[in-house]
């Protein structure tokens, strides 16, 4: 029922941009204020089938495909000193200047959290609220793990590594989801991306920015939990802050748990707008 009414209220857009191409969803056209999704490493925007349905109504709602993801432009390696985290908040920088949007509500999973510090970097004006679940502002990985990783991900199928991420669902819906989109996604992307997740810092932009914050806490998300306390110490520290534990939900809380999610944010921005 709920994809039958995703198909009806939305529509998905490839755009051309001065170096790439994008697609997203888009529903809700009609509204003034706007909330973007941003998925994370191997997801993509049918992550937030969900959040169009819910949200549609009162806000313009919009879920994109970041570089590698979907039919938007290939992440590849390059001489470019950027990473790929800062050309995909410049594609969402360039998404909103093309689509007249002022500013919107930034929800990230894990990765696509990771791109929203980018754009609070690049243009915090254009972020009214910054919304992250599955996401920590700073990773550190040995050398050793990331080969780990890296080894593990070249030599599985892209079949078996979707089979084994669906792990990170808590529910059978969340998991043939999870399964679902892992399978679409492409490998060499994976292992692009890969080492820049592995390793970064976004705490001095946690310093720098004033931006209302609120972090849903997956309590079963056990491998972020674990890393994130210097985000929250340096987002309390600053203030303007608030924290959320989700008790039935993992690393993709909003397919866990999408009542108390949606429930979460609307009641988070409702309360900017009234400020």
């Amino acid at each position: 029922m709920q994809a039958s009414n995703h198909l009806k209220i939305c529509r998905t857009v490839l755009l051309d941009l001065k170096d790439t191409r994008v697609e997203y969803v888009i529903s809700g056209e009609s509204n003034t204020e706007t909330i973007l999704f941003v998925h994370g490493l191997g997801a993509n925007a049918s992550q937030f089938n969900g959040q169009h349905v819910y949200f549609h109504n009162k806000f313009k709602v919009i879920s994109i495909n970041l570089r590698g993801h979907g039919n938007s432009c290939t992440v590849h390696r390059s001489n470019n000193p950027e990473s790929p985290f800062q050309k995909m908040g410049k594609d969402i920088v360039g998404l909103l200047y093309r689509l007249g949007i002022k500013h919107v509500h930034f929800v990230g999973n894990s990765m696509g959290g990771n791109v929203g510090y980018e754009v609070l970097r690049l243009a915090p004006e254009r972020i009214k609220s910054f919304t992250t679940f599955g996401t920590t502002a700073q990773m550190k990985t040995s050398k050793f793990m990331l080969g780990l990783l890296l080894l593990s991900y070249k030599v599985l199928p892209l079949r078996y590594i979707a089979f084994l991420s669906k792990s990170a669902g808590q529910t059978a819906v969340s998991k043939e989801r999870i399964e679902k989109m892992l399978i679409q996604s492409n490998k060499k992307t994976i292992m692009t991306l890969v080492p820049h997740l592995a390793n970064f810092d976004y705490l001095d932009i946690v310093e720098e920015t004033n931006v209302p914050v609120t972090i849903l806490k997956g309590k079963l998300d056990k491998e972020i939990n674990k890393v994130l306390g210097s985000t929250l110490t340096s987002f309390k520290k600053r203030g303007n802050f608030g924290m959320v534990v989700m008790k039935n939900a993992g690393h993709f809380a909003n397919l866990d748990n999408p009542a108390t999610f949606n429930a979460i944010l609307e009641n988070f921005i409702l309360k900017i707008n009234t400020r």
